[in-house]
């Protein structure tokens, strides 16, 4: 049988089928931490479309990466333990406690104690002797009681006394803790007299000096006339209260004497010892040397005694020659006589006296 069906305008579209779409995921509280071997169990769904899943899988993700931050966070800060609640103290018992833990602290501190408190000690005790050595200095060079009120001056036989003492430039009245030994000793040897000197300081007012003079034994003339010493060291030209009753070396060229150090020394050093040579012999009270003469072609002559008679000494063999001097004097005053010069040169007879008489 055939059945006809409803007129088409009266007919039903299908409903559409809308797209099964996955819930977004809630915000996950935050709970307790989850071991990491534990997983979540998911309910069984209908399978989703793409986009959905898409959806949801990013979702997971975000909820996952919270996840592990939470756990992390939870690992690093652990939660703080609530402290027990202790019964207040009473004052008493607080200084105790204070007593006690000082007590502790200076047992375990001790030595370092002792030493900064020895250190301060020190410090103060050098303080207070730095003020008072201060004070004292103050005093003692102020004060009358030190002033110097004797200086006794030894071993000066041309100088005078207030000559050493203007040369020490020490001066009567003048504190004695403003003078310094080794200054005056200093200023001293600057003086050409002075040769070796010593100053010495007896409080509260009193100094010692004590000088070597040097020994002049002859004049040496240049351009003017200068002193010589008994080394051999020409120290001063001849002042108006200088001796002058000494032997004259003569015949020196000055600029060679001023230029030439090796013949200086030689002509001072050989006068020196030619006078010892002399006073060995034994004619130095006899007949005393007035002029030693250095002659370039006939070496050295003497003029002694009080008319000056001539001796030729010649270059060499001098203490020989001045002995044979003093037998050929002894014999000629046995004789009554005196000669006017007597030749002690020459070379090819060395023995050979010549003598000339009145």
């Amino acid at each position: 049988m055939n059945r006809r069906r409803a007129p088409s305008a009266a007919r039903k579209k299908p409903a559409r089928k809308k797209p099964i779409t996955a819930k977004p995921a809630k915000k996950a509280a935050r709970k307790a931490p989850i071991r990491k071997n534990t997983q979540v169990k998911e309910t069984a769904s209908p399978k989703p479309s793409r986009r959905a899943a898409a959806k949801r899988t990013v979702g997971n993700a975000v909820a996952r990466a919270k996840e592990s931050s939470s756990q992390a966070q939870n690992r690093r800060r652990p939660s703080p333990k609530r402290r027990k609640a202790q019964p207040k103290r009473s004052w008493r018992e607080r200084l105790a406690s204070a007593r006690q833990t000082a007590g502790g602290w200076i047992v375990r501190y001790r030595l370092g104690l002792r030493r900064a408190s020895q250190a301060l000690l020190l410090c103060g005790a050098a303080a207070a002797l730095a003020g008072v050595g201060a004070e004292t200095a103050r005093y003692v060079r102020s004060a009358d009681a030190f002033a110097i009120r004797e200086i006794i001056v030894e071993g000066n036989a041309q100088l005078k006394d207030i000559d050493v003492r203007r040369a020490a430039r020490l001066q009567i009245g003048s504190n004695i803790f403003e003078v310094s030994a080794e200054d005056a000793r200093n200023h001293l040897l600057l003086h050409p007299w002075v040769e070796t000197a010593t100053v010495v300081r007896r409080l509260p007012g009193r100094v010692r000096i004590q000088v070597t003079e040097r020994k002049p034994v002859a004049l040496v003339a240049l351009d003017q006339l200068y002193l010589v010493s008994d080394k051999g060291a020409l120290f001063k030209r001849l002042g108006v209260d200088d001796p002058v009753n000494l032997p004259v070396i003569t015949g020196i060229a000055s600029e060679r004497f001023y230029d030439d150090l090796d013949y200086r020394t030689e002509v001072l050093l050989g006068s020196m010892a030619l006078l010892q040579d002399y006073e060995g012999a034994g004619l130095a009270d006899r007949e005393p040397v007035s002029e030693i003469h250095f002659d370039g072609a006939n070496g050295i002559e003497l003029f002694v005694g009080d008319d000056g008679m001539n001796v030729r000494l010649g270059s060499a063999q001098h203490r020989q020659k001045l002995r044979r001097l003093r037998r050929v004097l002894e014999r000629l005053e046995r004789e009554k006589t005196r000669p006017s010069y007597v030749y002690l040169d020459n070379v090819r007879s060395p023995e050979r006296v010549t003598v000339r008489l009145p």
